[in-house]
């Protein structure tokens, strides 16, 4: 499968998504679908997920022999299905976390903007080389401006120039660059930091930040006062404040 979803072994509430299509990983109108339907599809007790490539990177972007000679009615189909994919990942209920590895371009560092963490390698491609081939950027072009600001989004948008992972980190783009070797590792500690929280309160705080991003600052902290206030009275927030107050490590089950 293109696209696959698991459980992991060791962690009760992480999950793994990866994308394994062949050279690049690049996306084809099947493997968007599948995205879209698989990024559905999460369970709702998992508070950690992952979005990786298998290979050296996440994705390449569209594959554009498959599409160059679509119609604008074939293209808006297509672009549908890829908006959904990004929005499933976007709007999971679990905190995301992607490994961009040595590259994610195009449609593929839209995807990684979704997530809420993003790890590459430091000499890692990333761009949205859309002009390049004759497109705008703009389904999460938005997302580019809010995280490196308004010039650096323009000039990666409007030269279509690639950064490194290294300067990705500079600009904010991404959360943490590492050595190609020190990669998969970089993620894994990342996770496992997460996968130490209450499942409930990770979940919980990705509504907050929803609610933040679509309705304002004074609604949204309306809001999460609510979400803060039904963390009460519950085992994990029981555990956690018992846990600090005496100093060891809590352990959680989920509520």
């Amino acid at each position: 499968m293109p696209v696959t979803l698991s459980r992991d072994p060791d962690r009760e509430h992480v999950a793994h998504l990866e994308l394994s299509a062949g050279d690049l990983n690049l996306l084809s109108p099947a493997l968007i679908r599948d995205l879209r339907e698989t990024a559905a599809d999460v369970p709702e007790e998992v508070a950690v997920l992952t979005v990786t490539g298998d290979g050296d990177g996440l994705t390449g972007g569209l594959k554009l022999d498959e599409v160059r000679g679509f119609s604008a009615t074939e293209a808006r189909d297509v672009l549908s299905d890829l908006r959904g994919a990004i929005r499933n990942v976007r709007d999971a209920d679990a905190v995301t976390v992607c490994g961009c590895g040595g590259y994610a371009l195009g449609a593929g560092l839209e995807l990684a903007m979704a997530c809420d963490f993003r790890v590459a390698e430091r000499e890692a491609a990333l761009g949205l080389p859309e002009v390049d081939v004759g497109l705008v950027t703009g389904i999460q072009g938005g997302l580019l401006v809010r995280l490196v600001g308004l010039q650096a989004a323009k000039e990666m948008i409007y030269t279509g120039e690639p950064v490194s992972g290294e300067e990705a980190a500079e600009l904010g783009l991404v959360n943490r660059a590492v050595p190609a070797d020190d990669h998969d590792e970089a993620v894994d500690d990342l996770v496992g930091t997460l996968a130490a929280k209450s499942p409930l309160v990770m979940r919980r705080q990705k509504e907050a930040f929803r609610a933040w991003r679509s309705v304002g600052v004074e609604r949204g902290i309306d809001h999460t006062m609510e979400l803060i206030a039904a963390c009460f009275d519950t085992r994990d927030q029981s555990e956690a404040m018992g846990a600090f107050l005496e100093g060891r490590e809590p352990t959680f089950r989920g509520e």
